[in-house]
């Protein structure tokens, strides 16, 4: 799937998280200001440290992930976070998936043996698909999908506070039509259509988005965010200097 937005960390403290989410995609020229985008951004982080995807790595314009500890302490903060088996849950909330359980369809954590504590029936939790089997032996699985409602219901719990400022870095018009792409030089008359404008250009516009991508990353459109939580057990696994680009926009979960 395509990046859609970087995310950076900047500061972790009890409750609340402050970041900057970086406008990549020029498809994406604004960020979601719905409940849900937040959480979807800290379950993309304990899904990149569980499996080992965040690391420091080199990226196109300065852009690559940052991660202020290693790949093996990620996994270990992530298996010793208080609220993983809820994390499990919205993750498969948002993507559907395998999910174990007992013969009498209770959840089970992901070594398929250990029952998920308070009990839950899978059905209860998500909407599921079709029912591989086979029957009569335990443990099993069943398909699940993805259950939008459920998590948004979730996120209204989880995400107590979430602001979003106004974009920065975003090109004047003047910047704009001073511009020349060697690669898409303007047509005739075309210029003549901004000629006039002021102030902040409107990042869906082509001649915008070609003039964005020619910056470094530094130098892309972005926006604070700040996210406060009901309970400090969801960003346990979030620090300050943490940086992944994601596939999430925060619609249509």
């Amino acid at each position: 799937m395509t990046d859609i937005f970087t995310v950076s960390i900047d500061e972790v403290q009890d409750l609340t998280l402050r970041g900057r989410v970086h406008l990549i995609n020029p498809d994406v020229p604004f960020v979601s200001q719905e409940v849900g985008f937040p959480l979807a951004l800290l379950v993309d982080a304990w899904f990149h440290l569980a499996n080992g995807y965040l690391r420091n790595e080199s990226g196109p314009g300065g852009r690559g992930d940052r991660c202020p500890f290693s790949v093996e302490r990620g996994k270990e903060i992530v298996t010793r976070m208080r609220l993983k088996d809820e994390f499990q849950v919205l993750y498969r909330l948002i993507h559907g998936g395998k999910v174990w359980v007992t013969e009498s369809g209770y959840l089970l954590a992901d070594d398929g043996k250990t029952e998920l504590r308070p009990r839950r029936m899978a059905k209860d939790v998500y909407n599921l698909g079709r029912d591989p089997g086979p029957r009569g032996i335990s443990p099993r699985f069943v398909m699940t999908e993805s259950n939008p409602a459920e998590f948004y219901r979730r996120a209204a719990a989880v995400v107590t506070s979430y602001h979003v400022s106004p974009i920065h870095n975003v090109p004047d018009w003047s910047e704009v039509l001073a511009f020349n792409d060697t690669d898409a030089s303007w047509e005739p008359g075309e210029r003549e259509e901004f000629v006039g404008l002021e102030g902040p250009a409107d990042l869906s516009e082509y001649r915008v988005r070609l003039l964005v991508r020619t910056r470094p990353f530094s130098e892309y459109p972005y926006v604070d965010i700040t996210v406060a939580v009901s309970d400090a057990g969801y960003l346990e696994h979030m620090a300050g200097g943490m940086r992944w680009s994601t596939t999430h926009t925060g619609y249509g979960y």
